[in-house]
């Protein structure tokens, strides 16, 4: 291997990569009144010297273990919490990788002795991991799980069962379970996944870079023993290992960091979340209520975490279904985000998604379930809680009990190995060389990483799902390296403590104060611990749903949280002071059921399984559906899609030829469109083609299917890409006639491929060529409108971007119909200010002020909303002192009468806020087009507003890519990390020539003409970019929402879908969405959308794909 040759920034991604690089293994192949109003001052942290919690996992570097030859020696370990001499305490077990776990007996007063040594639970084994704490025989005393790692280098052990004999001492009886498993565990979860009233086990693990672990996605349905996850069934009393044949992969490219369950769909069986960090995808295994399970995320999730490390399932906005909290690495402050990995190069990135892993961005991902489990959203860059630096454990709870859940985040590692600085020294050849050629332990290598000790996380919880970080506000402002956590009430006095497995220093104990401040109110909130049979002792399994005034929140009593760590079997429910509970729904593990109504605030209850209380007469899906349904904070359907056909899809070359561009502009699908085209009173569908690829056109049948038509005049034409088509009756013979532009390739701006094309329509599908005049730019968009008042519509071209220089002015072209499909471009100076539009990305031909005439509606990138009225004479822009200075990316609009006044409303869709933009009305996002290099191309720079200071959007290797003279003049990461846009350019950019946005919403305008304010959508919609809207349900709204087209920093939009927009006019305002799910658009981005009339169904759509599939939609 020339190692001289490697660049080591294209496969920085992968910190793996460069330590199989470094160890010439080979390349990869692919509370008081404050802490309730601002969540301050919840949390104290208390001494070590005052808990007598002294536990520190210590891990000592040697030559036969450090991180060069294990990379996950700095990940930590687990904690568990239970009470294990049943006094009414919670104690504390903490797991140490190389040393002695310990056992921490809760004496009251947050005072905890050790008595790990008379217990007999220290461990054994070179390396262990995760614990789990379950009472696994039933005699009413807690067990402890051990997770060990094995069979690695010079890793020795198996897992440990710990039986707790009833006086505080255990015996090690894993073998005689079958539970003595021997690989690279990380952590076990039981539970009873096949309702036989037993507890059974999913063990995780975590795989190590064999050559295995090489390769396309394929690799998923190896087998691997040690590095593969496995499923263990309980057949009375002993666990048989049943993976094989059950759905649940045991691959050697599972790199497992977390795993959690629950009830995600609400059937009532229990499903699984499992985090891989890496290039493996996570999965999300769906019961199947006999035994086994599907794998289903690619489905039910847009995209996930890339670096996954722990994950919790919690119902984060508390509406009865459980969502998903998963977390990565992406760091807050810019100095660590710009000098260290975050995601990957285009490239890499495209070469894994086609080598069949999924879409994965180095961020927390909140994913929340809008689908009932079959389609999940992620909200974390809008939540603000999507950059929590290196982070393992996610908590969710209502920490300070205002009724809404708070989320915490333990932090840190002890070396960064993702330190761009770093790794670019290890992939100097001489330093790969010589430790290629010695193969001795330097120690030296490793102190030359950075320290990554980070403080850890607190997020206050508030209204419509934001997230504000007051960690410095509840005593976790000093760095630390925390990785397993648990929240547990440890003093009994109705708030959550949390718990943390340090390395290098004490474990932390962060005491809850609210309800220190709360001595003059009562609590509002209610404890529940359960009893279920003599083989589930605490319920595993069992649900709640308790329905309040406010809200509806889903709990479950599992076993398995976070990251290496175990859930405490004590449910905590909380309430506002304006709150207070109804009914509460108990889903016993065998899907029997009860409803109480009689609470005891501020108390602990034990509910008692009573097999003749309980109900089990209705399928348990339809039970928890009627009883959650009242308070639904969205609707969601099933809708149904047909795969017509399959369109091969252009390769997106916009960041090819410039890779700073804000996003793509090239259309990712080539052109479609609809009409009658035969007069049949049925649809036919134009299906263009990318270059070389066939153009036809599919003909809608009695059948109610599409027969497909070849054009021989098409064919001509084959070398040609379709970039956008519509039908229009050019000549009026009655009948429509097809307009197509060419694709705007940067490589093929020939004359005669940008030129528009005319097939005029001779009938039964025969079609004849019409020139139309030569345009000298690259079309975009067609928009057919009568400009000049003679009854028939002329068409007008908008130009597309152009990729060398970006805020280039190119004018459109209007070409006015003669009356006989003959065509002339108007140089009428009337449409000037149409023609010189840049950035147009809709327009849309309405009656505007209801005069009979058509007006014309423009949304563009960077600027504002416009609207030209038609008088019949000529058309003029209208002037709004709302809608002018709101500059914006929009994508689409449409007018409606949504709230039944008589009147013309505004819809626009927008870009958006679940973004990195930071975009409002006071920090604007910049975009600078200027020759920074002079190479006579202009570069274009955006520049975003980040705490109080504008920064370069994209990071250095992007920026190097089109400016290699950035990296002479800053020769590291760590000195240009946090430098800001001025710092970075210098004088190079001139604020007075640069384009502007401040407004990312998507937006409601009442009565547009006459309004004198813009009302947000809800925010809901605000998830991602809404391209396109359609009126649907007499009046209502169905909008396409979601965008793919952006790099991996950025990461793809897919948060939005198919979603109906409902004005209440009682209520006078919109009512939540209603998502449409299906597995196979539930994250797309659709290119396409329209009504289209078929003879077996009136209410269907058309929709194109991103990864071109045509398909039939119907509701």
């Amino acid at each position: 291997m020339n190692y001289v040759n490697i660049n080591l920034m294209l496969f920085a991604k992968y910190i793996l990569r460069y330590f199989i690089l470094l160890l010439g293994i080979g390349v990869v192949g692919l509370s008081s009144c404050k802490p309730q109003k601002t969540g301050e001052g919840v949390f104290k942290l208390l001494p070590a010297n005052e808990t007598g919690l002294s536990f520190e996992n210590r891990n000592v570097v040697s030559d036969s273990v450090n991180v060069l030859d294990y990379l996950y020696f700095y990940n930590g370990a687990g904690v568990a919490t239970a009470d294990f001499n049943n006094d009414g305490l919670p104690d504390l077990y903490f797991v140490s990788n190389q040393g002695s776990n310990k056992l921490y007996l809760n004496k009251g007063g947050m005072k905890f002795e050790d008595i790990t040594d008379k217990a007999g639970v220290a461990g054994t084994g070179n390396w262990k991991t995760g614990v789990t704490v379950i009472d696994i025989n039933g005699d009413g005393f807690k067990d402890i799980y051990v997770s060990v790692v094995s069979g690695y280098k010079t890793f020795k052990g198996k897992n440990q069962l710990y039986i707790n004999n009833g006086n505080l001492t255990f015996t090690e009886s894993a073998a005689k379970y079958g539970l003595d498993f021997a690989g690279l565990s990380t952590q076990a979860s039981f539970f009873d996944y096949d309702k036989d009233g037993d507890l059974d086990m999913f063990l995780l693990t975590s795989s190590v870079h064999s050559n295995d672990t090489y390769g396309d996605s394929t690799q998923r349905f190896k087998y691997s023993h040690d590095a593969g996850d496995h499923l263990f069934r309980n057949d009375n009393g002993h666990f048989t290992d049943v993976t094989a044949g059950s759905g649940i992969y045991s691959a050697p490219i599972g790199y497992g960091l977390g795993v959690s369950v629950g009830d995600l769909n609400n059937d009532g069986w229990d499903d699984l979340y499992v985090s891989n960090d890496f290039f493996e995808q996570d999965y999300y295994y769906v019961n199947q209520h006999n035994g086994t399970f599907k794998e289903e995320l690619k489905n039910a999730f847009g995209h996930t975490s890339l670096f996954s490390m722990g994950n919790t399932i919690s119902d984060v906005n508390q509406d009865g279904h459980l969502d998903v909290l998963s977390t990565d690495m992406l760091p807050e402050e810019m100095k660590v985000l710009r000098s260290t990995i975050n995601d990957e190069p285009l490239d890499i990135y495209n070469q894994e998604v086609n080598a069949g892993y999924y879409y994965q961005y180095s961020k927390n991902c909140m994913q929340l379930n809008v689908g009932n489990g079959n389609k999940f959203v992620d909200l974390s860059l809008y939540s603000g809680n999507s950059a929590t630096d290196w982070t393992w454990s996610p908590l969710v709870q209502d920490f300070d009990m205002d009724g809404k859940k708070d989320m915490f985040f333990s932090n840190g590692i002890k070396r960064r190995l993702n330190d761009m600085d770093y790794l670019k020294y290890l992939g100097d050849p001489m330093v790969m060389q010589a430790y290629k050629q010695n193969r001795v332990f330097d120690k030296d290598k490793i102190n030359r990483m950075p320290e990554g000790g980070v403080h850890n996380y607190f997020y206050h919880g508030e209204d419509k799902l934001k997230f504000t970080d007051v960690s410095n506000g509840n005593d976790m402002q000093r760095a630390s390296i925390s990785a397993g956590s648990v929240a547990v009430d440890l003093d009994n006095d109705g708030d959550l403590d949390i718990v943390t497995n340090n390395m290098d220093e004490p474990a932390y104990i962060y005491n809850n104060t609210t309800m220190e401040g709360r001595k003059e109110s009562k609590p509002g909130y209610l404890k529940y611990t359960v009893k279920y049979n003599l083989l589930n002792r605490d319920g595993i399994g069992t649900k709640f749903f308790l329905k309040s005034n406010h809200h509806l929140d889903h709990q479950e009593i599992q076993t398995s949280n976070a990251y290496e760590s175990n859930l405490n079997n004590e449910l905590l429910f909380t309430f506002a002071p304006d709150d207070k509970p109804e009914s509460l729904l108990v889903v016993w593990p065998d899907n029997s059921y009860e409803v109480v109504k009689d609470f005891r605030p501020g108390q602990k209850t034990t509910l008692r399984y009573n097999p003749q209380a309980v109900e089990n007469s209705k399928p348990i899906a339809e039970v928890i559906e009627a009883f959650i349904s009242d308070k639904k904070q969205f609707d969601s359907k099933s809708i149904q899609a047909k795969l017509l056909a399959n369109v091969k899809t252009f390769d997106t070359p916009d960041f090819n030829y410039y890779s700073l561009l804000p996003h793509t502009y090239l259309q990712h699908t080539p052109a479609i469109a609809v009409a009658d085209a035969n007069n049949d009173g049925i649809d036919d569908i134009y299906v263009g083609g990318i270059a070389d690829e066939e153009k036809y056109i599919l003909a809608g049948n009695k059948s109610g299917g599409f027969t497909k038509v070849k054009v021989s005049l098409f064919d001509r034409d084959k070398y040609i890409a379709d970039e956008q088509a519509t039908w229009a009756d050019v000549n009026n013979d009655g009948k429509p006639d097809l307009i197509v532009i060419s694709a705007n390739h940067p490589f093929q701006e020939t004359e005669k491929l940008i030129q528009p094309r005319l097939y005029i329509n001779k009938g039964n599908f025969q079609f004849e060529d019409q020139h139309l005049p030569k345009l000298n730019y690259q079309a975009s968009k067609i928009t057919l409108f009568d400009f000049n008042g003679d009854g028939v519509n002329d068409i007008l071209f908008t130009s597309a971007v152009s990729f060398k220089d970006y805020t280039a002015t190119i004018p459109s072209s209007i070409l006015i119909n003669k009356g006989n499909g003959k065509f002339e471009i108007s140089h009428d100076k009337a449409y000037d200010q149409i023609m010189n539009l840049q950035y147009v990305t809709s327009i849309t031909t309405v009656d505007i002020d209801h005069n009979g005439k058509s007006d014309l509606l423009i949304t563009a990138e960077w600027q504002p909303i416009y609207i030209f009225l038609n008088d019949g004479k000529k058309l003029s822009r209208f002037s709004s002192s709302v809608l002018d200075k709101e500059k914006g990316w929009w994508q689409s609009a449409i007018i409606s009468d949504m709230d039944g006044d008589g009147k013309a409303d505004l819809i626009a869709g927008n870009w958006g806020l679940n973004n990195k933009y930071n975009v409002t009305a006071d920090q604007p996002l910049y975009a600078y087009n200027t020759d920074l290099d002079k190479d006579g191309k202009n570069d274009l720079i955006l520049s975003y507003f980040y705490k109080g200071l504008y920064f370069p959007f994209r990071p250095k290797n992007d920026l190097e890519q089109e400016l290699p003279y950035l990296k002479k003049e800053w020769l590291s990461y760590q000195k240009m990390a946090d430098k800001t846009t001025t710092e970075v350019f210098k004088d190079k950019l001139d604020d007075n020539d640069r384009l502007s946005v401040n407004q990312f919403n998507s937006i409601f305008v009442s009565d547009v003409l006459h309004s004198s304010s813009i009302t947000a959508l809800p925010f809901l919609y605000q998830q991602a970019p809404i391209k396109s809207m359609l009126k649907y349900n007499n009046g209502d709204i169905l909008l396409n929402g979601n965008f793919w087209g952006v790099v991996p920093y950025e990461g793809k939009y897919d948060a939005l879908g198919l979603a109906g927009l409902h004005y209440n006019k009682q209520q006078k305002q919109f009512d939540a969405p209603t998502y449409y799910v299906n597995g196979a658009i539930n994250s797309q981005e659709i290119n396409y959308l329209v009504p289209v009339k078929t003879a077996a169904n009136l209410n269907t759509y058309l929709a194109v794909t991103y990864d071109g599939r045509l398909m039939l939609l119907s509701k």
